[in-house]
């Protein structure tokens, strides 16, 4: 049996172990301490966080140390990989705190930091210390997603023209999960256009709505109320066809086209959508599995610091215009 990679979780709140906290199996892997339960690579062996309760919740459910403070994480566990799951602004903190602790891979929440000059200096000390900096954006793990990407990359759906974002939560802390997904599918962003400023979730994050501009297609951001319902959904529009990416990616389908069947000619989309399986209620696994990938095999990860960067860029630009 091959030894285990020792890994522990700095944050101990919703996505570090409350989103599937309850749940009793392997079926969901939704926080990052679960996927270092469940995947075989991997080992949980001890987490961080300033609250007791959180200590002492992670302590009754995992059987493993929970600590108030970095350093006794790192003296007494030895972490070879760590999961950054603060809020983000303290990404960089505590990036600082343990990069120089020969990890061999830091997992850091999306985005990667509050600034664009923070997670410059996050991607240059990681490529200082060799230490591998994987991005949280779960998407580009999924299997669902992957499916998305290569009937895109095969053209089964044509050239990609137009399409619609609904997001809601803000553009930084929910809408750059499509932001980075987009430019995972379609490619570098040309061009961005404010439509309307909106308001800011929380008072701080702005809600625009916006278009991005790609190589071939101009995709509409439009902000929804989270108060009221959370909502992010994705439509594409091809030549061919059209993908439907809906209730955040847990239903995903293509639609092809075919020749209308009265007006020779003319084309329709097919009634009967292809679905296109995902495992998103197990994504913190898949995200894992590419680490192992990676640090085995040399296999490169699909969301590391340099895509995070620019991801993040995106954004600060979109802010910059309003």
């Amino acid at each position: 049996m091959k030894k285990k990679i020792r890994s522990a979780v700095i944050g101990l709140g919703q996505i570090g172990q409350g989103y599937d906290y309850d749940w009793p199996d392997n079926s969901r892997a939704l926080t990052h301490a679960t996927g270092f339960t469940y995947h075989e690579s991997f080992e949980l062996i001890g987490g961080v966080d300033p609250n007791y309760s959180a200590r002492k919740r992670f302590e009754k459910k995992f059987k493993r140390p929970a600590y108030s403070d970095i350093n006794k994480l790192l003296s007494r566990e030895q972490p070879e990989i760590i999961s950054i799951a603060v809020p983000t602004d303290f990404h960089y903190t505590v990036f600082q705190e343990i990069i120089k602790s020969r990890l061999r891979a830091i997992i850091c929440e999306k985005p990667i930091a509050a600034s664009l000059k923070d997670a410059l200096n996050m991607l240059a000390l990681s490529e200082k210390h060799n230490c591998v900096l994987l991005i949280n954006y779960m998407r580009r793990y999924e299997p669902g997603v992957l499916s998305v990407k290569k009937a895109i990359d095969q053209g089964e759906i044509g050239d990609i023209y137009k399409g619609v974002v609904w997001y809601s939560k803000g553009l930084l802390n929910n809408g750059s999960h499509f932001i980075d997904l987009l430019l995972y599918l379609l490619g570098d962003v040309c061009g961005k256009e404010i439509i309307e400023t909106g308001r800011r979730w929380n008072s701080n994050d702005p809600e625009p709505d916006i278009r991005l501009r790609f190589k071939k297609a101009s995709i509409y951001f439009f902000s929804a109320r989270e108060e009221c319902f959370s909502l992010n959904n994705m439509r594409l529009i091809g030549t061919q066809g059209e993908i439907c990416y809906e209730e955040g990616g847990n239903e995903i389908s293509i639609r092809k086209t075919q020749p209308h069947p009265d007006y020779p000619g003319y084309y329709i989309l097919r009634p009967k959508h292809d679905i296109i399986y995902n495992d998103l209620k197990r994504y913190q696994w898949h995200v894992l599995e590419q680490l192992k990938n990676n640090l085995i095999d040399g296999i490169p990860i699909n969301s590391d610091g340099k895509s995070a960067v620019k991801t993040l860029k995106v954004v600060e630009e979109v802010f910059s215009l309003l």
